[in-house]
């Protein structure tokens, strides 16, 4: 059976670093999100799908979101591809992008929630890739580490990811256990 693995955390806690692994070791596809914006300067053209907004509306999404002018979303043509690679993909989403995957996809499902032990090592983590001290204070507001629902706390996978030998463990043990 082909599976998503689901990743989702606070800002700092690993996601992109989790996912990016997962495909330098076991060559898991990141599915690959659409936007409506245009492509920036020296951006990589894996990073989105950019689409019109009259390709975006053609989508069948689990997902989507606007910020500011432009659209946002993952699609069920996007997982294809990436599962035409691997029965294994990986994709880094929001909680409530977690919810709607959850909800239609099910048991294909293995949803990993990253976390760190501490705000403080968030803050110092985000401080290291270059985020501005406002930025940071703004993303880490009113956060908890574990900011699941009731709804998710049930298919959530918690890794707590402070020691990076330790997360990979678990990502080993993650793996073997969906093959």
């Amino acid at each position: 059976m082909k599976k998503l693995i689901l990743i989702a955390g606070p800002s700092g806690a690993g996601k992109t670093t989790i996912s990016d692994y997962l495909w330098q070791q076991y060559q898991i596809p990141r599915v690959i999100t659409h936007t409506t914006r245009p492509k920036r300067q020296g951006e990589a053209s894996n990073s989105y799908y950019f689409e019109s907004d009259e390709s975006f509306a053609q989508l069948h999404l689990f997902e989507h979101v606007h910020y500011g002018a432009y659209q946002y979303g993952s699609s069920r043509e996007a997982l294809a591809k990436a599962w035409e690679k691997s029965d294994l993909a990986s994709l880094i989403v929001d909680i409530q992008g977690a919810e709607s995957y959850i909800e239609q996809l099910k048991e294909q499902v293995y949803f990993l929630y990253v976390t760190a032990s501490s705000l403080e090592k968030l803050r110092e983590r985000l401080l290291n890739r270059g985020d501005s001290v406002a930025s940071i204070n703004k993303r880490l507001q009113g956060k908890e580490l574990n900011e699941l629902s009731t709804k998710l706390k049930p298919f959530a996978h918690v890794l707590v990811n402070d020691d990076w030998q330790e997360t990979v463990a678990k990502l080993q043990e993650i793996i073997a256990g969906l093959d």
